[in-house]
């Protein structure tokens, strides 16, 4: 089978086609900005409109596995109209130390939102975060972009150029 297919590539398509998929990491890129930029956008909502509650911490646990820690945080709470809400949230090391003593979390919490928790004492700490995720995905995206734009024209050149074959005539 994969003969097959090798065959069917080789003989319909040309190889330069495929530099054209070095447009999806671009667009990965972009999709990645919407993404950080929607949350940043439901952070600071849910922090300015929503509901202020106290959260007790169910679960902690920080992992640290070589050059990388992270862990989660479980909060419980009560809302105004006597639902209870608990929720595993992750927890990038920036905000685990601000959080590993407190066993009650004041918390801003709207029920609909994209990011319906923010737990206050790390609210700074978390929009830095998310401008700095963004920042890092645009400059990504710059060089991502430029090296599509480099594939794409070399392809462009490689399928519309000239061919280069090599023909025999015969002189009697």
């Amino acid at each position: 089978m994969a003969h097959t297919l090798y065959k069917f590539l080789h003989g319909y398509m040309s190889k330069y086609k495929f530099l054209y998929l070095a447009w999806l990491l671009p667009a990965y890129l972009l999709f990645l900005i919407a993404h950080q930029g929607t949350v940043f956008v439901s952070l600071i909502d849910t922090y300015e409109n929503g509901a202020s509650y106290t959260a007790d911490v169910i679960d902690y646990e920080l992992k640290q596995i070589a050059a990388q820690t992270n862990g989660y945080i479980v909060l419980r709470f009560e809302t105004g109209s006597g639902n209870l809400v608990q929720q595993k949230l992750s927890l990038p090391v920036e905000m685990a130390g601000k959080l590993s003593e407190i066993r009650v979390i004041p918390i801003r919490y709207q029920e609909d939102a994209f990011q319906n928790i923010v737990m206050i004492p790390t609210f700074s700490i978390q929009k830095g975060l998310i401008l700095t995720n963004m920042a890092m995905a645009f400059v990504g995206f710059l060089i991502a972009l430029y090296v599509a734009l480099s594939a794409h024209r070399h392809a462009r050149r490689k399928l519309t150029g000239p061919k280069n074959e090599f023909i025999i005539e015969r002189i009697d």
